[in-house]
């Protein structure tokens, strides 16, 4: 390992000018500052003023009575001083100890204290040393031969260096433990991966890690070390061929919102380590296991614990210290449903609007329909309540009706979606969703309470069969191309006096199809939107009514 050691040679003297002494001051000058190769085994040593640029602090206690960028600058000043402890610190100017790279990352430190004296002349030297450990990656002859392509991936929590094949430069860490990745492509044109970790890292330590292959190989590795020269060789042995380890192959992701299901094959018969699949977030060194499945047509499966919205995973098959390719999946994104706690409405003439322009802008209801041209004098179906009437806020009322001009009964409802009254073809006047582009909810979670009443009006179902009406809250989302891919409800059939929880599982018909428009139903009499022509023929029973409030929607189960 290049070890580099800076020496800077401090200078105290008595001066007679003024007769600092007597008043309790003396100098302190720089005089020079080395760099030294010497200490490295068949290294010729470098003599010469140093080409690192180092900043130095001048510290009394806590206080910096000097600093500098360029330790230069102070060459040859004297520096009048009181007399008392000093303690010099020099360091690498312009870098980040707590980065990692190549060239340009070393990052070199060192300090001493001095002690001025009246009358007295000293000399101190600082040493300054590596604050970082030094990581190479070299690959055997036999290693080459093997393998067509290979690189590794050499990470702690503070960086990543990547070393592209046959990269020969030493690398440079903060002290934490490192963790390698070993990428390749045997001569077969099977490609797998390769991880372990080295602990107890020290600065100013040369970890070299070593490739090497034998025939059976199971990835074990040992360490040797140097002590002359405090050089680590970390000798890793790779399987020549995919017929000593299990050939695994990462397949596609499918990815949701805050969970994503992740494939994989493998063709070895019986593995002697459990398969499972890793991940993790893909600016973090740490990975996530999951054990995987095997279903009937021979894919590997499994489901990650809970993710966040909208951020890039990489995952991997793996069996024991082999890994199939890394992939990367990308969870969906967030979007927000307006008002789903029911706490926005405005209240426009007779009509109560659930969203802040008094219209039907996004939640909708008939109450428009109700009021106006298809029952005259008619209060609405669907009100704001508040108070005691609410779970918690403000929350929905919906109220079953009959006599209704023309339609015959309508029932309380609240949907997202559009209305728009047609005189000419009143079923026509509900538009049902919404576009929704966002991660795939998998539950609709809500507080209901519901008083039922004796069915009275519409025929089907006939009144034997529904004579008690029934309240209906669901979900529905469809695709771009309009086909339903997730739904699910939930019926009341009871008196319900006191909120009550409610959970409806999303069911999906499609896994892997992207939402593109979505809606939430609540209403009263569950056949309340069946008809024939003009005509309301689901049966209902005038006076049922729903109280809803503080939906909420799931995306991890």
């Amino acid at each position: 390992m290049k070890r580099y050691y800076f020496v800077f040679f401090l200078m105290i003297y008595f001066c007679s000018c003024q007769d600092a002494s007597e008043d309790g001051f003396g100098y302190l000058q720089l005089s020079s500052v080395e760099l030294n190769k010497a200490v490295i085994p068949n290294t010729k040593a470098v003599g010469g003023e140093a080409v690192e640029k180092i900043a130095l602090d001048l510290m009394r206690g806590e206080t910096v009575v000097k600093h500098v960028d360029d330790w230069t600058l102070l060459k040859g000043e004297s520096l009048l001083l009181p007399t008392g402890s000093y303690v010099v610190k020099a360091y690498s100017a312009d870098k980040n100890r707590m980065s990692a790279g190549f060239e340009g990352f070393a990052y070199y430190a060192g300090q001493a204290e001095v002690v001025v004296e009246k009358n007295v002349a000293k000399s101190v030297e600082i040493v300054c040393k590596l604050v970082q450990c030094m990581v190479s990656v070299h690959y055997s002859e036999s290693f080459k031969r093997n393998f067509k392509t290979y690189s590794c991936e050499v990470e702690n929590h503070y960086g990543t260096v990547d070393f592209i094949q046959d990269e020969n430069r030493a690398a440079y860490f903060p002290v934490a433990d490192l963790t390698a990745t070993l990428s390749l492509t045997n001569t077969d044109n099977e490609s797998f991966t390769l991880q372990k970790m080295i602990t107890d890292v020290k600065a100013q330590y040369h970890y070299m890690i070593k490739y090497d292959v034998t025939a059976g190989g199971t990835g074990d590795f040992n360490i040797t070390v140097d002590q002359s020269t405090h050089n680590y060789i970390v000798t890793i042995v790779v399987p020549v061929t995919s017929d000593a380890v299990p050939n695994l192959h990462t397949g596609e992701a499918n990815p949701w919102g805050q969970f994503a299901y992740l494939y994989g094959t493998s063709d070895a018969g019986d593995e002697s380590e459990p398969i499972v699949f890793q991940y993790k977030k893909t600016e973090e060194t740490v990975w996530q296991t999951v054990n995987a499945a095997l279903g009937d047509d021979g894919v590997y499966f499994a489901k990650t614990g809970q993710l966040e919205f909208g951020t890039d995973y990489h995952y991997r098959l793996a069996c024991g210290v082999s890994a199939g390719t890394t992939n990367m999946f990308t969870t969906e994104n967030y979007e927000e449903v307006p008002n789903l706690n029911f706490d926005t409405w405005v209240k426009s003439g007779k009509n109560w609007f659930a969203n802040s322009d008094a219209s039907d802008s996004y939640w909708a209801s008939g109450n428009t329909g109700v009021t106006s041209f298809l029952a005259g004098s008619k209060d609405p179906i669907t009100v704001c309540v508040e108070g005691s009437e609410a779970y918690r806020g403000k929350a929905a009322r919906l109220s079953t009706i009959t006599g209704v001009t023309l339609v015959k009964s309508a029932a309380g409802n609240l949907f997202i979606g559009s209305y728009k009254t047609n005189m000419s073809n009143p079923s026509a006047s509900v538009s049902f969703g919404r576009p929704y582009t966002g991660a795939r909810p998998v539950k609709l979670s809500g507080y209901y309470k519901y008083v039922p009443c004796p069915t009275n009006e519409g025929s089907k179902p006939s009144a034997e069969e529904l004579p008690v009406d029934e309240c209906n809250i669901y979900i529905r989302l469809w695709d771009a191309s309009g086909k339903e891919i997730g739904f699910g409800e939930f019926v009341g059939k009871e008196e319900v006096t006191t909120y009550t929880r409610f959970d409806i599982e999303v069911v999906y018909t499609d896994e892997k199809a992207k939402p593109a428009k979505m809606t939430i139903v609540a209403t009263s009499s569950r056949y309340g939107g069946n008809f024939e022509g003009s005509s309301v023929v689901g049966r209902v029973g005038a006076g049922s009514t729903l109280w809803v409030d503080e939906f909420e929607l799931s995306y991890y189960k």
